[in-house]
């Protein structure tokens, strides 16, 4: 007698689940340890991608689970309450899934896609440049064909998260045969010599997951190609991976998420478990104020990540505002809160080791990932103004 397939929802409910016993199992015991030695240890991420997180996006045909952006929202954020670099260590591959899926061609989607689905290939995402932020008109990075195949390539990338474990590096450059950009799709074979060095970044908060810079000096990829190949993804590569960040900019709501709902565990836990005269802090109005102003703004930042996700999968019109409002307001709310818990906790939330300390370094991170939020805060309004 046969058994029918789990579908996609028992699949997203199992995987929520198993994300939850890895939280509590591994994650909130270690991570102190973690942060101080600025250290996500092999075993730990092999676990996650184990698990199916890094995968989750490939498409049945290609031997994933076909989940959406939706499914994973609570994935990504419980990941978070643990520690958010373990998120920001699997977006990429989502975004690379991401941009295969609607942008590649058959050869690279077969080329690829199995690989992520299994956790063999990991990848990473690359648009930074030292010049340029955000400003892609600034973009300095070029490739050029090599008569042999492949293509040459030239320039400096920053902020490449796995930049030196991934087995493929999604790139936005400057291509000779057109004016705009192009997404080069990056195999890693040649990473690490005199031609494609690698630097390590040292960061404040967002420890643990690999955040490299990249310099080009004349380097032949001969498995580098377009995405999407010469003749449709040419001189497209901006809008292909801005509409990859959709899901990106979801993702870092979700990290975002997750360090809220940590605040109010700390908020929470200070309030009943801190004596004050004949009672605790939680019986005084400010407290109460403080950990409901918390409640309120998480549940507003959770509504409107989970509108932006379903219009994310549905790839509406209006998805692109709305991943990006929801990595605003929910960034914007994570930096919020850590500053009205670390008001309950006083002097504690500054010990190196407390996780208010950490949260603190970390919070600000969200405000600047998938793009700084000032400047996403002008992307909103300028079609607005120019409306009049």
């Amino acid at each position: 007698m046969s058994t029918a397939a789990p579908d996609r929802a028992e699949i997203a409910t199992a995987l929520h689940a198993a994300t939850k016993r890895l939280l509590d199992e591994e994650l909130l015991p270690n991570v102190a340890a973690w942060d101080r030695d600025d250290e996500l240890p092999d075993a730990t991420l092999a676990q996650v991608v184990g698990l199916g997180i890094t995968g989750a996006l490939v498409p049945t045909e290609f031997g994933g689970p076909g989940l959406g952006v939706k499914d994973l929202v609570h994935v990504w954020r419980t990941l978070s309450q643990g520690w958010i670099s373990i998120t920001g260590a699997v977006n990429p591959t989502g975004l690379a899934i991401t941009l295969l899926t609607r942008h590649g061609t058959p050869e690279q989607r077969a080329r690829w896609l199995p690989g992520m689905a299994s956790g063999e290939v990991l990848a990473s995402f690359s648009i930074t440049e030292p010049q340029a932020g955000s400003d892609l008109h600034r973009l300095e990075t070029t490739a050029r064909p090599h008569p042999d195949g492949g293509l040459v390539l030239d320039g400096a990338k920053r902020w490449v998260a796995g930049g030196r474990s991934s087995q493929v590096i999604f790139l936005l450059a400057g291509v000779e045969g057109s004016e705009k950009p192009s997404c080069v799709v990056l195999p890693t074979e040649g990473r690490g010599t005199a031609s494609w060095r690698v630097e390590d970044l040292d960061k404040m908060g967002y420890r643990g997951v690999e955040s490299a810079a990249y310099v080009f000096d004349g380097h032949h990829e001969a498995g580098a190609e377009i995405l999407g190949g010469d003749a449709d993804g040419l001189g497209r590569g901006a809008r292909q991976m801005l509409d990859a960040l959709d899901v990106g900019r979801v993702n870092v709501a979700c990290r975002a998420l997750g360090i809220i709902d940590r605040c109010l565990v700390c908020a929470v836990g200070e309030s009943t478990g801190r004596a004050i005269g004949d009672g605790v802090l939680g019986d005084h109005t400010h407290a109460q104020l403080r950990v409901g102003e918390i409640v309120s703004q998480l549940m507003a930042a959770e509504a409107l990540i989970l509108r932006a996700a379903e219009a994310v999968d549905q790839q509406r019109e209006d998805a692109g505002r709305l991943a990006t409002a929801a990595k605003i307001v929910a960034s914007d709310a994570a930096v919020w809160a850590v500053d009205h818990a670390a008001r309950l906790a006083a002097s504690r939330s500054y010990g190196a080791d407390d996780e208010l300390a950490r949260l603190r370094r970390d919070a600000p991170q969200t405000q600047i990932g998938e793009g700084a939020n000032d400047a996403l805060l002008m992307a909103l309004a300028k079609p607005l103004l120019a409306e009049g």
